[in-house]
């Protein structure tokens, strides 16, 4: 027995440097067993067992331009190649070197063609890639390896729906949830394919089911305060789009979608709150459209000279014929001199805009402004 193991040591390291090397990777003292492999290969640079633990050592250390370099020598080695092919990939991958990554994977998927792993992990990069077919490809070859392989249905599924193949991916998805119905990741992604569907009852029972299990992070919880707007549960949603603020990066759609919430439920203090946070943290296309919804609240609360600043912001963002009709029945309201309304009507009489109720409604109040105009300045004659 003792022969067979000193037929594996090195010759340019005796039996006590081998053994205190091992024990000083069993402890995580990498750097001290990175210096004895070195050590060893100063004395043999063809010495591969030693090339092979000093990049492990390297790797450990966080060193990895010198676990790379290690690896390289042996990636042509029939012996070594396969650790240092697998600890290439993993490397190049951690540094998003895509190609180089994918290079190492194919290797190894040429080389180990039954081994599903390979397939997955090139799946996964080429979805990075953003080649689609591609990944799809891997996965369902990895499937077909092991189809006991959840972390494949996962991810093949996250991009069926991605790819708005969602037939595609709630199959798929019910098998996963046959092998393990308690999987977290797998009931999200069933709430995704709803949610992405409109299929709101069904996206908040899924993630209520979750829920059980889990705290939801901010992004299902909006999804699902946005769900149960759509079905009118008011409250629920106003619960978990209040909960989807804590420590939210970008809040600018949880403010608006309570901005609405509390507006169905008649609270326009708090919506008007939640819709001017909207406005102040958006920075996406929509602020024309919060603006304009702030606008009405404050026009129909009798607030016509905030309700004015918010439809100008609104048509600033987007110039939309019918917020110059908002503007003169606001400015009608709240302007002394009618003649700032009568600019506003007449502006949208001229637009394209199809509303003949609208465009009525306009034409009467410019002739009655203009008329009570020439009252007033007779009577001040």
């Amino acid at each position: 027995m003792i022969i067979s193991i000193l037929l594996f040591i090195p010759p340019t390291m005796g039996a006590q440097d081998v053994s205190q090397a091992e024990k000083y990777m069993r402890n995580q003292e990498y750097k001290k067993a990175l210096d004895i492999y070195e050590s060893c290969i100063d004395k043999d640079s063809t010495e591969y067992n030693c090339i092979e633990k000093a990049g492990m050592a390297a790797y450990h250390l966080g060193q990895t331009r010198k676990a790379k370099e290690y690896f390289h020598l042996n990636e042509k080695h029939p012996t070594y190649f396969k650790k240092a092919s697998i600890q290439l990939a993993a490397i190049y991958e951690s540094q998003e070197n895509i190609p180089r990554a994918t290079k190492y994977y194919s290797i190894l998927k040429d080389s180990f063609p039954d081994n599903f792993l390979y397939y997955r992990k090139l799946a996964v990069l080429y979805d990075r890639a953003d080649l689609v077919d591609g990944a799809l490809g891997f996965y369902t070859q990895a499937l077909e390896l092991n189809p006991e392989d959840i972390i494949t249905i996962r991810g093949m599924s996250n991009i069926l729906i991605d790819n708005a193949k969602h037939a595609e991916a709630d199959s798929l998805l019910q098998i996963g949830l046959e092998k393990d119905s308690l999987h977290i990741g797998l009931n999200l992604l069933k709430a995704k394919n709803h949610y992405r569907q409109k299929q709101y009852p069904e996206t908040v029972e899924a993630l209520e089911y979750t829920d059980r299990w889990t705290d939801l992070n901010n992004y299902y919880n909006k999804m699902l305060g946005y769900s149960y707007l759509q079905i009118d549960s008011v409250d629920q949603a106003i619960y978990h789009l209040s909960l989807s603020l804590v420590n939210e990066g970008n809040p600018e759609f949880a403010h608006y979608y309570l901005g609405v919430a509390y507006e169905k439920k008649e609270d326009m203090k708090e919506a008007v709150f939640h819709l001017r946070k909207a406005v102040d943290e958006g920075t996406s296309r929509n602020l024309d459209l919060y603006n304009r919804i702030l606008g009405k609240i404050l026009d129909d609360e009798g607030e016509s000279k905030e309700s004015i600043k918010a439809y100008e912001w609104s048509y600033r963002y987007n110039p939309d014929p019918v917020l110059l009709f908002y503007l003169g029945r606001a400015s009608d309201k709240y302007y002394k001199d009618k003649n700032i309304a009568i600019r506003y009507y007449q502006r949208y009489v001229k637009s394209k805009h199809v509303n003949k109720k609208y465009k009525d409604y306009s034409k009467q109040r410019v002739r009655y402004l203009k008329e009570l105009n020439h009252q007033q300045a007779t009577n001040n004659e």
